[in-house]
C-alpha cells in the first residue's frame, strides 16, 4: 500500500488535527464547533470542565474561497489558546478527506512556542470540497473548523506533470533558509517577544500519481519532505509531518516565543532519508 492509501484509510473528521497563519488573499473561516472529548483532566468529557473564554481558542483557518493553481493553494490556521506546560495545544491537522492525498500536515507543539500559528501550500485536487483543520488540547477540547474551497478542472493538484523522481537534477533541491521578519522589519528581538519563523526550502514534491480517466492511479514514486524538526538552543520545540500534498518548494511558516539567546535550528528530511539543515542565532539588542 502506498502512503497516500495508507494515510486515507487511517483517516476521519474525528481523528485529525490542524493549524497555519496569514498570507495575502486568505479569507478566514466563519462557522467554527468545538468538539470536547476525554483527558486525564476531565475523564468523562463533560463541557462544563472547558475554559470560559473558549470562543477565543477556536481555530482560525484561512484559505482562498477560489484558486486557479491547485498545485500551491496558501493555508493558514492560527489559535488563541494558553501555551504553558500543563495547558497547551499538542498538535493541529490540515485535511481534505476527498482529495487523493486526503491528509496535508500534522504540526506538533510544545509550550516554547508560545502562540499556535502555521502556513504552508498545499496541494488540493480539482472541483469544491472542503477544507477542516483541528487542534487537540492536552486538557480540556478537540476543537476544529472548515473552509469550501473552489478549484477548476485541469488547475493542477495531486496529479502532476514533473518528471518521476529518478529523473530529478540536482537543481531542483537547495539548502532551507531561514528568515524572521520581525527581525528585519525593526533591526531586533525583545526577550519573550513572539516572532514568527519562515522556513523557504528548495525540494520538489510529487505525489506519483496521475489522472487517467477520471481516477487517480499510481504510477510513481512519491518524493516529498516528510518531516521538519526545530530546536531552540537544545530543546525541541516543534515537529511537522508532512505528506506528498505538500506544494514544490515550500515556504512554511510558525510562531516561537524568544526566550533565551541562542541558536534556532531546522532540520528538515525527505520520504528517501536525505536531510537538509539551517540555523540561525536569536539574539537580543
Amino acid at each position: 500500500m502506498n502512503p497516500q492509501s495508507a494515510s486515507r484509510s487511517r483517516l476521519s473528521r474525528r481523528n485529525v488535527l490542524g493549524v497555519v497563519p496569514t498570507a495575502v488573499g486568505l479569507v478566514a473561516v466563519g462557522g467554527v464547533r468545538s468538539v470536547f472529548g476525554r483527558s486525564e483532566s476531565s475523564p468523562d468529557g463533560d463541557p462544563a470542565a472547558r475554559p470560559s473564554s473558549e470562543g477565543l481558542r477556536s481555530p482560525t483557518l484561512k484559505l482562498p474561497a477560489f484558486t486557479s493553481n491547485g498545485a500551491k493553494v496558501p493555508v493558514a490556521v492560527e489559535m488563541s489558546h494558553p501555551m504553558d506546560p500543563a495547558h497547551y495545544v499538542t498538535s493541529v491537522s490540515v485535511v481534505n478527506e476527498r482529495d487523493p492525498v486526503p491528509l496535508k500536515g500534522v504540526f506538533h507543539f510544545t509550550p516554547l512556542n508560545g502562540q499556535v500559528y502555521v502556513a504552508f501550500q498545499m496541494r488540493l485536487d480539482h472541483g469544491v470540497s472542503e477544507v477542516a483543520a483541528t487542534a487537540e488540547c492536552s486538557r480540556h477540547a478537540r476543537w476544529w473548523a472548515s473552509r469550501s474551497i473552489t478549484i477548476p478542472e485541469g488547475a493542477g493538484g495531486c496529479a502532476g506533470t514533473a518528471p518521476p523522481p529518478g529523473q530529478t537534477g540536482p537543481d531542483e533541491f537547495g539548502p532551507p533558509a531561514i528568515r524572521i521578519p520581525q527581525l528585519i522589519a525593526d533591526g531586533r528581538i525583545g526577550p519573550g517577544e513572539i516572532i514568527d519563523v519562515q522556513v523557504k526550502i528548495k525540494h520538489p514534491s510529487r505525489t506519483g500519481l496521475e489522472l487517467r480517466e477520471g481516477k487517480f492511479v499510481q504510477t510513481g514514486e512519491p518524493l516529498y519532505l516528510k518531516e521538519l524538526n526545530v530546536f531552540y538552543g537544545d530543546a525541541p520545540v516543534s515537529r511537522f509531518t508532512l505528506t506528498s500534498a505538500l506544494s514544490d518548494h515550500p515556504f512554511i511558516t510558525f510562531r516561537l516565543r524568544a526566550r533565551a539567546e541562542g541558536p534556532l535550528r531546522v532540520v528538515l528530511t525527505n520520504n528517501l532519508g536525505r536531510r537538509f539543515e539551517a540555523s540561525h542565532s536569536i539574539r537580543f539588542s
